[in-house]
Parts: C-alpha cells; sequence; structure tokens
C-alpha cells in the first residue's frame, strides 16, 4: 500500500456564480462527498491542486488536509475549461480505507508482440479500462498487461488470464476480450469497406429510415 497523496484545503462559503472570484485569486472551488457524510464545500490552492491529480490520476488516494483532519479521497470529477484546459472544479468521493470500492482501472500493454513486430498480425484491443474491487490503498494506478507471449495471429488475452495486483479483483466478465492478435488488413480491403458503407448511406436504406420516421411523427 503506498503512501497516500497531501493536498492542503480549506472551507469555503462562497458558491454558485461567486466563486469566479476565488479562481482570480488562484484558489479552485471543490466539494467532497459519500455515502455516509454530508458534503462539504471546500477550496484549494491551483498549483498543489494540478500536481497532486496528475500523480493521483483516478485511482491513488489523496489525503485532503483540513486542520487538523486529513480526509481520504479519490478525484471522481475533474472540470476544465474547455479550451485552456484550466481546472474549474473537483469531485472528490470520500472513501473509507477498509472498506472495498469499485473503479475502472486502465489498461497498459507492456513489451511487444512477436506476431506484430513480425508483420503478421496487428492489435486489436477489447478493453482499454478495467473495472475492480479493491480496497482504497489497494487501487493500482493502471493494470498491465504483457504481450510478448502473443506470438501468432488469432491468440488472445481475456480478463481472466489478466496478473492482476494482490487484493483485486475483476468485476467484469473472465471470459470477456481484453486483447487479441488479429490478421493484417491490405488497404484494398478496407478502401472497399469504405465504399460499401458510403453506398449504403448514400442508398435507399437511408431514405427507408426517413420514411419510417416521418410516417412516425404523422402518428405522433
Amino acid at each position: 500500500m503506498s503512501d497516500p497523496l497531501k493536498l492542503e484545503i480549506q472551507n469555503r462559503d462562497i458558491i454558485g456564480k461567486k466563486v469566479r472570484h476565488l479562481r482570480r485569486e488562484g484558489l479552485i472551488p471543490a466539494v467532497v462527498y459519500g455515502p455516509e457524510s454530508e458534503p462539504i464545500t471546500i477550496s484549494i490552492q491551483q498549483g498543489p491542486l494540478r500536481q497532486t491529480l496528475l500523480d493521483a490520476g483516478g485511482t491513488q488516494v489523496i489525503e485532503l488536509q483540513l486542520g487538523k483532519e486529513a480526509i481520504p479521497v479519490l478525484a471522481r470529477k475533474v472540470q476544465r475549461e474547455p479550451i485552456r484546459g484550466d481546472i474549474l472544479h473537483v469531485d472528490f468521493y470520500r472513501v473509507s480505507m477498509t472498506r472495498l470500492i469499485a473503479a475502472d482501472v486502465p489498461i497498459l500493454l507492456v513489451n511487444e508482440s512477436p506476431a506484430v513486430e513480425s508483420g503478421m498480425g496487428t492489435i486489436m484491443q477489447g478493453m482499454s479500462n478495467l473495472s475492480i474491487e479493491a480496497l482504497p490503498g489497494d487501487l493500482p494506478s493502471h493494470i498491465e498487461v504483457d504481450i510478448s507471449k502473443l506470438d501468432e495471429v488469432g491468440m488472445q488475452i481475456t480478463v481472466g488470464e489478466l496478473d492482476l495486483p494482490k487484493g483485486c479483483t475483476a468485476q467484469t466478465d473472465l471470459n470477456e476480450l481484453v486483447i487479441k492478435i488479429d490478421y493484417m488488413r491490405l488497404e484494398e480491403e478496407i478502401k472497399e469497406e469504405v465504399e460499401k458503407e458510403e453506398l449504403f448511406i448514400d442508398g435507399e436504406q437511408e431514405v427507408e429510415v426517413i420514411r419510417e420516421r416521418r410516417e412516425e411523427d404523422e402518428e405522433d
């Protein structure tokens, strides 16, 4: 279990549109909520918050320091300004370090597949995140999937074959596909498929769908 990241916070009375004044002062509004506690509104210095969120990702516990009180949380939702990407607001989920919690953890492919390196096949990834259950302190930043043994087209790895960290249990069907080595597709095949899709969209099928919608509108 790694030590939680620490972040100084302070209580916030300002709410609504007035929080823009906080941001001008370099403070970011946030809220802490959980199943067995009342939500509390807080503000955090922008610089430390940005670095802590970068270090924690979505799975590492952050310890919010409110005076003498330490509140273990996970960052659940980060609202950002769409153009510059500045942090506007953060939702923190309060956790119990002794109670299991579910989280989606990123999947990271490591090493190289001999089948891909030789040009025989290409990687088809069935999922980019895995839903797991664990104690908050045992949540990993990612799940590593070693693809170095995939040396033939058709070989695959399912959820049940993953080597999960200690204390973690998959909440996904164990037969679900994580990654597979598929045949390389020729550019001519891809072009032909795209042309068929364009013909399908521009042809009679689209007219039928529009007609069905119009008939349904008339019935309404």
